[in-house]
């Protein structure tokens, strides 16, 4: 049943058959499903009603845990002094947080640039765009491809062994001469992009040279960009202190983004969104701030003793999303408790609701992701899949669920910068309270959220393999 409220646009707990938990969304729509089982509180109307000023593409809810008026009286003084510690860190050189502002600014204004390194692509190619990285350098582009449905108009390599590597281009590659290839490692010394750039340009002609190298702008930094100039490929940038997993909207993800489709002005548009959300996650007021809301309730569940995170996405323009936000929180987060993976739906409901809603599985929370829908009989098995299994897992855990508005560049900036500011928050909130600590680090050092330094520890023992 659907009413409207004061134009106030809040989704209660319908029809679960547990307590309602003061769950906001951040809509700027009108709509408002009505409750029936408790009134909503007056708190959180006022709370939502003073965020009238900040329409979202993304709505969030929570279920079966903290609600949002409780997270203010329990985190608002962490949450002021951890909003204040990112915003001073961003921008400076060295902190590995040039994805907040400058990066998506500084594309906006490189745009003709980005498209013309994806038309002289074109010119020579025109198929599958075959993009050669590795962790951020691939799952970033493969996530908004996804997001964007032009998946299909690309194909990926990180793979070691050269069967995989001649199936690859055998595969996806019909014809040699006409290929695009792509290729991302911003110090160019990646083993495995590496490896499979040298391995590509053997098994295509030697006269072929339709290649796009992203790496770093400095030459003397970057092994790719120095083989790029040598035989004349054209080159983007992988810029500084961004990282591989945040930057979502450095060159090798737009690049990609320009050849399978996107246009200029939604390009635009998605920057402008993402500087717009950036704006909003940095705002210590709670009650404003979704990120700082899915932060608080990981931060929450892990407190209370849940040590098993999982994301699970309703519907397949999220398959790339799967494999970039593993990686996000895994590199993110580190060993402050189990991220347990991200899957994508309805296929979960098959393949881990046994495990999921055993009686004894107590220590595990959960998210869903969801696309809102005009709820028309063609949504009618979507929305069940959706309410049925909220109603079960809620039952028994921890649960909140994102709703994506639509699939604009609106809403797809606002869903990257929503998953990277909860991932930072979440680690930066919690080595706080686990160290009972009242404030953030008090010295120029790195935050830990942005860092990977246990890579490097397989790498040593790969090297001294390959020296033997």
């Amino acid at each position: 049943m659907i009413a409207k409220i004061n134009s106030v646009n809040i989704y209660p707990q319908k029809n679960l058959g547990i307590p309602f938990k003061s769950s906001i969304s951040n809509e700027s729509q009108t709509d408002v499903v009505q409750q029936k089982q408790a009134p909503v509180p007056v708190p959180t109307l006022i709370a939502y009603m003073s965020n009238m000023s900040y329409p979202s593409n993304t709505g969030v809810e929570f279920f079966n845990t903290i609600s949002v008026d409780e997270m203010v009286k329990k985190y608002s003084d962490v949450a002021k002094i951890t909003t204040l510690d990112l915003k001073t860190r961003a921008g400076q050189t060295g902190q590995v947080l040039n994805w907040i502002g400058v990066l998506p600014e500084t594309q906006i204004k490189r745009l003709d640039e980005i498209y013309s390194l994806a038309d002289s692509l074109k010119q020579k190619g025109g198929g599958k765009l075959a993009v050669i990285g590795i962790g951020g350098s691939k799952h970033t582009v493969e996530n908004l491809l996804s997001l964007y449905g032009l998946k299909d108009k690309a194909c990926f390599l990180s793979a070691a062994d050269p069967d995989s590597i001649k199936e690859f281009v055998e595969n996806n590659i019909k014809e040699k001469d006409k290929a695009a290839v792509l290729v991302a490692s911003k110090s160019g010394t990646t083993l495995e992009p590496a490896y499979d750039f040298e391995s590509v340009q053997k098994l295509f002609p030697q006269n072929f040279d339709n290649y796009v190298c992203i790496t770093d702008k400095d030459s003397n930094k970057s092994k790719l960009r120095k083989i790029a100039e040598s035989k004349g490929y054209k080159c983007g940038i992988i810029h500084d202190d961004c990282g591989g997993r945040f930057g979502a909207f450095d060159d090798h993800t737009l690049v990609a983004l320009a050849y399978c489709g996107l246009s200029k002005d939604e390009m635009k548009r998605m920057l402008e969104a993402s500087l717009s959300a950036q704006k909003k996650f940095l705002n210590p007021d709670i009650t404003k701030n979704p990120a700082l809301q899915r932060a608080l309730f990981n931060v929450e569940s892990v407190l209370s003793g849940k040590q098993n995170q999982y994301d699970y996405y309703f519907g397949d323009r999220f398959d790339g999303t799967t494999l970039w936000n593993t990686q996000l929180k895994k590199e993110s987060l580190k060993s402050l408790y189990k991220m347990s993976g991200d899957i994508l739906g309805p296929a979960f409901l098959h393949n881990s609701t046994e495990a999921d809603l055993d009686e004894n599985n107590k220590d595990s929370f959960y998210t869903f992701n969801v696309v809102k829908n005009d709820k028309s009989e063609q949504y009618k098995l979507y929305n069940a899949l959706v309410d049925g299994s909220l109603k079960a897992y809620s039952q028994r855990h921890p649960l909140s669920k994102i709703t994506l508005k639509d699939f604009s560049p609106e809403s797809v900036a606002e869903f990257i910068e929503m998953k990277h500011f909860e991932t930072i928050y979440t680690g930066m909130i919690l080595r706080q309270l686990k160290n009972n600590s009242g404030n953030n680090e008090q010295n120029n050092s790195v935050l830990p959220e942005v860092l990977q330094p246990h890579v490097d520890i397989y790498k040593t023992e790969v090297n001294k393999l390959l020296k033997n």
